[in-house]
């Protein structure tokens, strides 16, 4: 069975047990240790403009009049690639992070919708795959499909999603044609249809989420620098951090940078993103994640600032 036979197969398929590994279920999973989040002398202006930068560079904003897309369902991880050792050390640590997140882990049996894959060429792979699996790009569009391809350095990341009503009910989905010149624009619908002047109280569920690394980026990466980068692709839509940015903010984004160093593991920026994305309003739309993670990351900072040093 060919590498892409199997990916497909295993994304919808595959069930795997839980990893019965008993850990704290922490609401912050920050590590004081990690980084100095704002340095001795950095005014808060300069801190900020640092954080709203490099939010600016990872996040994918949603669709025109969308909200930004999360995890609603329980995840079911899934690694191919790897061997079962480092397999279940990858999806021990990945739900420890999503739990960290109050994402729900499904239990025993449950079947992937969070699959990662080491494969030899992930570009090939990416295309085969949508011939081969072509439901699995059913909700994207052509330029979201290009900005797969666009990896950085042999990742590529991309989930597919659902537009729901907040209270988790489906809609109606209806393509209003527009002649001559317009491009055809969808339309969600609610039923029974209540008339209203507010704005459409809508949310955008993410229901598969696939990683792809090449394993010629995997030696001298430990599994919690794969786990925690997985991580970060699969609960929120962001991108790596392109060759030459400069790192003056640490991000698991930058593992596969040549450029330079990564953490290792989801730094105090990393975990500031994932908690004011999951902290939002479900319909909060993208413009709103860069004023939460600020938020989130000062917060912190004052927390940590102001802890009495190991020394006292």
């Amino acid at each position: 069975m060919s590498q892409s036979i199997r990916f497909a197969v295993a994304l919808s398929t595959l069930a795997l047990p839980s990893i019965l590994v008993a850990q704290p279920n922490s609401d912050d999973r920050f590590d004081a240790a990690d980084e100095s989040i704002l340095v001795l002398g950095e005014r808060e202006k300069e801190a900020r403009q640092r954080i709203n930068h490099i939010t600016e560079v990872i996040v994918r904003d949603p669709r025109i009049d969308q909200p930004i897309a999360r995890q609603y369902d329980a995840i079911c991880i899934g690694i191919l690639g790897m061997s079962a050792e480092y397999a279940e050390a990858l999806i021990w640590q990945m739900e420890d992070n999503a739990r960290a997140l109050k994402i729900r882990v499904a239990p025993e049996g449950c079947r992937v919708n969070t699959l990662a894959a080491f494969v030899e060429n992930g570009q090939a792979e990416v295309e085969g795959l949508r011939k081969s699996a072509p439901w699995l790009f059913e909700t994207l569009r052509d330029y979201e499909f290009k900005r797969i391809l666009n990896g950085n350095n042999g990742t590529y990341a991309w989930h597919s999603t659902k537009v729901k009503e907040v209270d988790e009910k489906d809609f109606t989905v209806k393509v209003l044609k527009c002649f001559p010149s317009c491009p055809p624009r969808e339309v969600y619908t609610a039923d029974p249809f209540m008339a209203t002047r507010m704005a459409q109280q809508i949310r955008v569920d993410m229901i598969g989420s696939v990683v792809i690394i090449e394993k010629s980026r995997v030696p001298g990466k430990t599994v919690r620098q794969l786990a925690d980068y997985v991580s970060m692709r699969s609960f929120a839509s962001v991108n790596d951090i392109p060759a030459g940015e400069p790192h003056t903010t640490p991000t698991i984004l930058s593992l596969f940078n040549n450029g330079g160093l990564a953490p290792d593991g989801l730094s105090q920026f990393d975990w500031s993103y994932l908690k004011a994305l999951y902290n939002l309003p479900r319909t909060a739309r993208g413009a709103q994640i860069h004023d939460a993670t600020w938020s989130a990351y000062r917060k912190r900072a004052l927390k940590l600032n102001a802890e009495p040093s190991s020394d006292e």
